[in-house]
């Protein structure tokens, strides 16, 4: 190690590239700054400075533990399938558990039937139901790989934002506004509970903390946004038999001077309900999505009280709305709503990740800049709507009628494996298909109400750059659904910190 920290008793021990520290403190009053730098003997940061320094804080106080860290020497990505994996298992543990509580307290009532009817209307309603029956049969695996195959040939030749990295995100406090987004991503992490958060650290930084098993909810969350519990003023994200809402947090950072409200994203089955049935509604001078334009109500009913009289105590702070998924599409609305009927007095801005499409038009947002939506590289989340689901049907189908018309079943076998390119015959086929016209009554195509969307590119394995699109051109350009190995896996939000983590700002200024 290049920098020695005085007082501490170290061991370390190098292992397949990986660099595992064990430290105790010598002196119990020693005060150790938050700004310290653990490097290697290559110059290379170990570990996150402000929080290895947090842990260290708190070995003093109870000298009696011991805290590892676990990291790539390089800030590269070695062993980064298996972080990946483990944090995978950890994820859909927590949507596991969660979901269990939720089927478990709504085991004798009917909060869980009326989503589901819900739900049938819609499918029934909106055509899907009878679409979808045309299209999932026994070549489906089949068909999305072909597909998948034809939309990544297309991907080499794919639009470019006309200002790719805009001087507005690289310089004059463009180091601030990526360490905000930074910062708020761990938010929408946190609110998940604690498997979320054990799974980013996982995946994000190589680090399993021990000493987070068993805290109390607001403790962990406290630890993960580098806060102090008694900072969150209101904790609502434990499952307790009421589907009115999305689960929320509402924090306060002093340091920042910022009032945080964090939505939660889907982590049960009724969430899921949310995410899909779609209708529009009026909402705010527009159209919107239905179901979140409801769910962001409901969250301000509850958390608006205290949020208002956190920044009427705070005069100067600034309102944040943040949030991943259904809860960054929420958060998206709720902004608008607050725009709208000019519910704070105070600036507000929304940091959303993985929001799908859920207003229209953009004209009828009141501030539209004040919104920023990211999109990590192949999650499809982003681009799920009724009329992108609808066009994903009819190219698969368009696609099974020209396979099984056209081509040999041992022609099909051997594209699905890989063993043989795409024909010039297939290729052209889906370059004559044709997206719908015509949207549905009651569902038409949405936008993601964000002035901007910054989308996250992992350029080379473990490390990313950044693409800046307007809102026109995302819906010009990128209407549709793109089928990807890992759209699923791209949409989890220790994905989305995984990024952050590893995002190549070279040219940024302070």
């Amino acid at each position: 190690m290049v920098q020695d920290m005085k007082g501490f008793q170290r061991e370390a021990i190098e292992d397949d590239g990986y660099h595992m520290e064990q430290l105790s403190p010598m002196r119990h009053n020693l005060k150790t700054p938050r700004n310290i730098n653990i490097l290697n003997a290559g110059g290379h940061m170990v570990l996150t400075a402000q929080k290895r320094a947090r842990l260290m804080q708190k070995s003093l106080l109870e000298p009696n533990k011991r805290y590892f860290s676990f990291t790539p020497r390089d800030k590269g990505t070695n062993f980064q399938g298996l972080r990946q994996g483990v944090s995978a298992l950890l994820s859909v543990g927590g949507f596991i558990i969660s979901s269990a509580e939720s089927l478990y307290a709504n085991y004798h009532s009917k909060a869980l039937s009326k989503p589901m009817e819900g739900f049938e209307i819609f499918m029934k309603k909106s055509g899907l139901e009878e679409e979808v029956s045309h299209t999932i049969n026994a070549h489906l695996a089949v068909d999305l790989t072909l597909l998948s195959s034809i939309q990544m040939e297309h991907w080499k030749n794919r639009y470019l934002p006309k200002d790719p990295q805009p001087q507005s995100f690289r310089r004059n406090g463009g180091k601030l506004f990526w360490s905000e987004a930074k910062r708020y991503m761990g938010y929408s992490t946190a609110v998940y509970g604690q498997a979320m958060i054990h799974a980013a650290d996982v995946e994000a930084r190589g680090n399993f903390e021990f000493e987070h098993i068993g805290k109390e909810p607001i403790e962990a969350v406290a630890d993960h946004i580098d806060l102090k519990p008694e900072d969150i003023h209101l904790l609502d994200v434990d499952y307790d038999g009421d589907a009115k809402h999305l689960r929320h947090f509402v924090a306060i950072d002093h340091e920042n001077k910022k009032v945080v409200l964090t939505i939660r994203g889907t982590f049960s089955p009724q969430e899921i309900v949310v995410d899909v049935c779609a209708f529009s509604t009026e909402f705010c001078g527009g159209e919107a999505h239905s179901q979140m334009a409801s769910m962001s109500e409901r969250v301000w009913e509850n958390a608006g009280p205290t949020i208002v009289k956190l920044l009427d105590e705070h005069p100067g702070y600034e309102f944040i709305v943040t949030g991943h998924s259904l809860g960054a599409g929420t958060a998206c609305l709720l902004t608008i709503l607050v725009q709208s009927k000019k519910l704070v007095s105070a600036p507000t801005r929304c940091f959303a990740f993985a929001s799908p499409p859920v207003f229209k038009p953009l004209d009828a947002v009141p501030d539209i800049n004040a919104i920023t939506n990211f999109v990590h590289n192949n999650d499809m989340v982003p681009f799920l709507s009724v009329y992108s689901v609808r066009n994903l049907l009819s190219q698969l189908r368009s696609i099974q009628s020209f396979a099984h018309s056209r081509m040999s079943y041992q022609s099909r076998f051997r594209m699905f494996m890989g063993w043989k390119k795409l024909t010039p015959a297939i290729m052209k086929h889906h370059d004559e298909w044709k997206p719908y016209e015509e949207t549905l009554k009651g569902a038409p195509e949405l936008q993601t109400p964000a002035a901007r969307t910054i989308w996250l590119q992992e350029k080379r394995e473990g490390f990313y750059d950044w693409e800046c699109y307007t809102a026109e051109e995302m819906l010009e350009h990128y209407p549709n659904i793109r089928v990807h190995p890992e759209m699923l896996t791209d949409h989890l939000a220790p994905s989305y910190e995984f990024s952050f983590e590893h995002l190549w700002l070279e040219d940024v200024e302070d």
